[in-house]
């Protein structure tokens, strides 16, 4: 019986075993060369002698190191796949062109070195690590769903070198807050009226003891949108709604809460993109450009207006010694308002405790401080003592026996 040629892998073949070969096995960190690839089982049937080899990664660079639909070459750092020589012999476009003939491209195939050979990964290492923290934070994803995403980050993402996440991570059940495809299309819409400067019109619901969202009200609801939130696993939209007789105020609302959601007076025919929006300017409490410290100032999205707030933190004392703390006290304050409270004092008098200054919407501060009434005192304003005393008569009295 005749005994069965194996066929030789084709051009295409090659360039594909060879790319995917360097995207698991190599960084700007962990090069290689083409001596170490003879010697690796997974790709040395791939390699070819010098001048196939070498012509293979000269036009895998060329192709891959241009710009977008275009005839230059990107910045060399952002190059995606890089050795010494491909500098030497193509970064120069003007000689690339001149040099590209079959004669000098077998010249150059030739006595070109492949040295300092890598595939240049489009996210870091660092990056890549943000993303599988977004997606072990999020909390739209059950422990195993996000256990395979994070897998198919690592798998796709990443190199050998990669230190991989712990598999093991225990996520806590959370309610499903929204159907995903409505969410999706509310998004959409928002952000299109966003875009064009236009107004919103929908119903705004909530959820009924049967777990299904209802109408708050009768009639629908016309916003002007600003601003898309993200915060706690929901989205967030930041808006003006008309009131007679008054001057329209920043108000925050729950994206997977609204249904029949659309652009009125919208008209493509036309070219009329919809009712326009109520200027930022116009809108009390807006900020009229995005600031990534918003949450810090409107804990769990209050919408009223930011001030400073004096706070009393209080902490454990050494028993016998009310001076000395037994732990420190900032850890509840941080998670809330990171680094952005303002240290004043430690008292000097009884009973001890540190002073800090935050800013922050009394609607949000008051429920906070009650949430961590043994661990902080609001000291100023009076007003908003007055409403946390209100609230605590409140509570007193339905609780009370």
């Amino acid at each position: 019986m005749a005994k069965r040629k194996i066929q030789k892998p084709t051009r295409f073949e090659r360039m594909y075993k060879v790319w995917d070969y360097l995207r698991k096995n190599t960084d700007r960190r962990h090069p290689t060369s083409i001596a170490k690839m003879r010697k690796d089982e997974n790709i040395n049937a791939y390699i070819g002698d010098k001048e196939t080899i070498n012509r293979l990664l000269k036009d895998m660079a060329n192709i891959m190191n241009l710009e977008d639909g275009g005839s230059d070459y990107k910045p060399e750092a952002e190059w995606r796949l890089y050795f010494d020589d491909f500098k030497k012999f193509y970064g120069d476009k003007e000689r690339y062109e001149r040099d590209d003939s079959d004669e000098d491209d077998s010249y150059i195939a030739n006595v070109m070195r492949i040295k300092n050979l890598y595939y240049n990964r489009t996210f870091s290492e660092k990056e890549v690590d943000s993303i599988i923290e977004g997606i072990m934070a999020t909390r739209t994803l059950d422990s195993k769903s996000a256990q395979e995403l994070v897998r198919k980050v690592e798998d796709n993402m990443t190199t050998v070198f990669y230190k991989r996440t712990p598999r093991h991570i225990c996520k806590v059940q959370e309610p499903e807050l929204a159907d995903r495809e409505l969410l999706k299309d509310n998004l959409a819409i928002i952000q299109k009226a966003i875009d064009d400067n236009v107004r919103i019109q929908f119903r705004f619901n909530g959820y009924s003891y049967e777990k299904k969202l209802e109408p708050v009200r009768a009639e629908m609801d016309e916003l002007s949108p600003y601003y898309i939130v993200a915060s706690g696993g929901k989205y967030y939209l930041l808006a003006a709604k008309e009131y007679e007789g008054y001057k329209p105020n920043m108000s925050i609302w729950r994206i997977d809460l609204m249904t029949d959601i659309e652009i009125p007076g919208r008209n493509d025919r036309l070219h009329i993109k919809g009712i326009p929006r109520i200027p930022k300017k116009n809108v009390s409490n807006l900020p009229e450009k995005w600031s990534e410290d918003f949450q810090l100032k409107h804990l769990n999205m209050s919408f009223d207006k930011p001030v400073p707030v004096t706070l009393r933190i209080k902490s454990e004392k050494c028993e016998g010694n009310p001076k000395k703390r037994v732990r420190p006290g900032y850890t509840f304050l941080h998670d809330w308002f990171g680094d952005s409270f303002t240290y004043i004092r430690t008292e000097k008098e009884p009973p001890y405790d540190d002073i800090v200054r935050v800013e922050c919407s009394p609607y949000g501060m008051a429920h906070w401080a009650l949430q961590y009434s043994e661990l902080v005192e609001v000291l100023e304003p009076e007003s908003l003592r007055e409403d946390i005393k209100s609230k605590i008569k409140a509570l007193n009295e339905k609780y009370s026996l």
